[in-house]
Parts: structure tokens; C-alpha cells; sequence
């Protein structure tokens, strides 16, 4: 008897942990960008034009925004450390610390991406064997180990990049410091949060720095809130030490599907392919005489 019940509880413990790892393989695990998401749409002033072709290298300014040095295709490989402030106060001059150092309280990663072809505009410093960095904010809640486990799902993109150096001369706030001029020399940032990816080949694009409802606006297509989305963020608010308020332009979107304000939202609810935003991308650059590859005009 003793015998039997050994086996019967050796046979519901097989079952059990069975079970329990199905469970597990059949969990996905978060992908790269959900794993990054750190509350889309807080853009800084990032979100003062009216259309994609307002952030295509070349473009005239739009009010207080300025268009991006360079559109490239590439893909994300890895994620380093990048800077770490002492106060998420970065632009008002906090302390830089140690990127690992338990008083940072606000971190910039760079993700390292193989530049696969420019295709608009210019890379200027930082960009080196091929490759570029781009700053993102690392999320309190993640750590950079889980990050780079998913760096893999991260895909292929279209990005509006600018060097941060550059950048910041370009718009009169030059950085002085010795060693934050060096980290902005060696990366770049995403201009207008103009980050849009495929994370699997032939999957529709994604726009992980942005909220749903502004990347459905830009990219031409009706945004279906999944169920658990929070509530949409507000509008974001001029704040005089970034961007100044804007009047908008009235210059055209570059996606022919986007809808004007007060106009009919597009029937499509699914974002386009990554092929068929850069062919808008790319005539776009074409109109502005920014394309890197004239005979694609």
C-alpha cells in the first residue's frame, strides 16, 4: 500500500510540475519595446509638429520644431548604459552619476543599432563602424540585464535621429560641460519620438515612444484602444525652458491617409508596413531634396 501511494504522489508531482512548466513555456515573455515602455507620450516638447513630413531632414521648421538631421533604416542589436542623472531633471543641469549608482533617478540607455542604409539627411558624429546609438530613457522598473535578454525582439526600423551634441547647438543650448559634451557627441536622439519599428519580418510597424492615439494620427490609420490601456495622456504642454508654444503650419502630412483636424477617421486600423513607410518616408525626402539615393525619387 505504502508503495502504491508513493507512486500515485510521484505521479501528481510529475503531472503538477509538467503543468506548471507548460505554464511557463507558454507564457511569452515581454517583448523588447513593452519591456521599455516607459509612459509614451511624456514628450518634452517632442511633439510640436503636424505631420511625419515635418520631421523628414530638410523640412522648413514647424513653429518651434526643428526637422531631424537623418532618416536611417537599421536594425537594434544591443543596449548599453548610457548616462545617469542625479534628479530627473536632466536639462536643468543635475548631477551626472554613476550609471549603476543607486542615486540615479533617471538613466539613458543607448540602443546600439547596425545602420542599414541612410536614407535621408546626414549622420554626423558618434556614428562609427557602421553603427549609431540612440538615447532612450531606461524605466525605473526594468533592469538593463532584462533589456538586453530581449534584445532580440527589438527588430528593424525607421528612425528620425539627430546627434545630441549637434543637436542641442542646433537649437542655441550647446552643452559646455567636458563630460556631457563627450557622452552627447557619441550618441544620437530620437527626433519627435520618430522611432517606427517592425519587430518581426512582415508585421505591421510599431511606434514604441509614442501613446496609440499619436502614432495612428501620423502614421494614417484608427487607433483601437486594446483592453487594459490606460486613458489617454493630455496634450502635452509648452514648457518655455524646451519649446516654445506653436502655431501649426498648413503644410501637407507626408501620409496620405492621415486626417486633418475636424476631418473623418480613416476606415484602416492597421498600421502600415515597414516597406510602405519608407516609400512614404522616402518621397517625402524626395519633395525636401534630402534623399541619399536620388534615382529612389
Amino acid at each position: 500500500m505504502k508503495n502504491r501511494f508513493a507512486v500515485i504522489l510521484t505521479l501528481v508531482a510529475a503531472v503538477a510540475t509538467g503543468a506548471l512548466a507548460g505554464t511557463f513555456l507558454n507564457s511569452p515573455e515581454p517583448s523588447f519595446w513593452a519591456r521599455l515602455s516607459y509612459g509614451t507620450s511624456m514628450s518634452d516638447g517632442e511633439y510640436l509638429f503636424d505631420s511625419v513630413a515635418d520631421i523628414v531632414p530638410g523640412a522648413s521648421d514647424s513653429g518651434a520644431f526643428k526637422a531631424a538631421g537623418a532618416l536611417v533604416q537599421g536594425t537594434v542589436v544591443d543596449i548599453e548604459p548610457g548616462i545617469a542623472f542625479a534628479s530627473d531633471d536632466s536639462a536643468g543641469g543635475s548631477a551626472v552619476v554613476a550609471y549603476d549608482s543607486p542615486d540615479a533617478a533617471m538613466r539613458y540607455a543607448g540602443l546600439v543599432v547596425r545602420v542599414d542604409k541612410v536614407l535621408a539627411g546626414r549622420l554626423g558624429q558618434g556614428y562609427a563602424d557602421g553603427k549609431i546609438r540612440v538615447q532612450v530613457e531606461q524605466p525605473a522598473t526594468t533592469t538593463l540585464a532584462e533589456l538586453k535578454e530581449s534584445i532580440g525582439t527589438a527588430g528593424t526600423g525607421l528612425m528620425f535621429v539627430h546627434n545630441l551634441a549637434e543637436r542641442q547647438q542646433l537649437l542655441g543650448r550647446p552643452v559646455t560641460d567636458a563630460a556631457q559634451l563627450a557622452y552627447a557627441q557619441s550618441v544620437y536622439t530620437p527626433i519627435g519620438e520618430g522611432l517606427f519599428f517592425e519587430e518581426s519580418a512582415g508585421s505591421p510597424v510599431i511606434a514604441p515612444l509614442m501613446d496609440g492615439q499619436r502614432a495612428a494620427q501620423l502614421l494614417g490609420y484608427a487607433y483601437v484602444a486594446e483592453d487594459g490601456d490606460a486613458e489617454p495622456a493630455p496634450s502635452p504642454t509648452c514648457d518655455d525652458l524646451i519649446d516654445p508654444c506653436y502655431t501649426p503650419t498648413s503644410k501637407p502630412s507626408a501620409t496620405a491617409t492621415s486626417v486633418p483636424a475636424g476631418g473623418t477617421e480613416p476606415a484602416n486600423t492597421t498600421p502600415p508596413s515597414l516597406t510602405a513607410l519608407r516609400t512614404t518616408l522616402v518621397a517625402a525626402a524626395c519633395a525636401e531634396g534630402t534623399a541619399v539615393d536620388s534615382s529612389s525619387c
